[in-house]
């Protein structure tokens, strides 16, 4: 039997194979070439802080990288979303740009700052400033994911704040101030749920825009806290592990969506990937995995 299986084994290709020692690296994750884009390609990317990455990697690099607005309110970052941690607050982001958003609990006010619950980090003085912005936002999301030829979508996290009154997902976990158990809730989420968005968000894209190519990756950047039971390590591995499964049954589903390794890259592939927090990525590692990016999918 042990000379049957490894004369199967001496049938497969290297791919087919777990590597060992030095061989396991970036290049053994750079996967078939299909080329999706050249410097000129519209291009953005929605998702976690690896998203930021992306987007700062391809402006310094002279991509047709698409930030179509720059207005008040709003942090330096991919048009106005900022980081967008999970599977549904992309989906209310598409849809606000591309069809309607409308949530019970619109803003929360803190110490005379009005803050926008599904927006990380953005803020205003006054609520008649937030609803101009909050429509200048819209028109800006709906024209890059219009426009773009390539939409890069990095999943963050399955754990989730929400509004007991509807539903809709925050950006944010509630501060203390706004905070009331009777009105917000957390949960994590299931590998069902999150391609049940994933697949929401590709209907409103497909619809839109149908000549869009999606690259879906999962940021390797862990949990900084958890807020279920148990402990971060563990949960961090059951998070990343319910949307690498949801990506991957996502991208199965349809032919314009294509899985990047930018998880397995950091977690396997690259020897001491983190700074000293064990979790945010070393630049030079930001650039690694973008080589390989480079190679599966950049025409020159």
């Amino acid at each position: 039997m042990a000379i049957m299986a490894e004369s199967i084994l001496s049938g497969l290709t290297p791919q087919k194979l777990y590597p060992e020692g030095r061989a396991l690296n970036p290049d053994f994750l750079v996967g078939p070439r299909r080329v999706l884009l050249s410097r000129t390609t519209p291009v953005t990317s929605i998702g976690s802080c690896f998203a930021r990455e992306i987007r700062n990697y391809m402006l310094r690099e002279g991509y047709n990288y698409l930030e179509t607005a720059r207005s008040e309110g709003r942090p330096s970052s991919p048009l106005g979303w900022n980081r967008v941690y999970n599977t549904f607050t992309l989906r209310q982001e598409v849809a606000g740009a591309l069809a309607t958003f409308s949530p019970h609990e619109r803003f929360w006010e803190l110490g005379g700052v009005i803050r926008d619950p599904y927006r990380k980090g953005v803020e205003y003085a006054a609520v008649e400033q937030a609803e101009r912005e909050i429509e200048e936002h819209r028109r800006a999301a709906r024209a890059a994911l219009t426009q773009a030829r390539l939409l890069i979508m990095t999943m963050g996290l399955r754990e989730i704040w929400y509004s007991k009154s509807d539903g809709s997902v925050f950006a944010q976990v509630p501060p203390a101030g706004v905070y009331d158990p009777e009105l917000h809730g957390f949960r994590a989420t299931s590998v069902d749920e999150n391609l049940s968005n994933l697949e929401a968000v590709h209907a409103l894209l497909a619809a839109a825009n149908p000549e869009l190519q999606i690259v879906i990756t999962v940021s390797p950047v862990p949990l900084r806290a958890t807020f279920g039971d148990g402990n971060v390590v563990i949960n961090n591995t059951i998070s990343k592990s319910t949307l690498v499964v949801a990506t991957h049954e996502f991208q199965a589903r349809h032919p314009n969506v294509h899985y990047f390794p930018g998880y397995e890259l950091v977690t396997v592939g690259i020897r001491k990937p983190y700074e000293r927090d064990n979790r945010h990525v070393r630049r030079r590692v930001v650039n690694r995995i973008m080589q390989v990016f480079e190679k599966t999918f950049v025409a020159d």
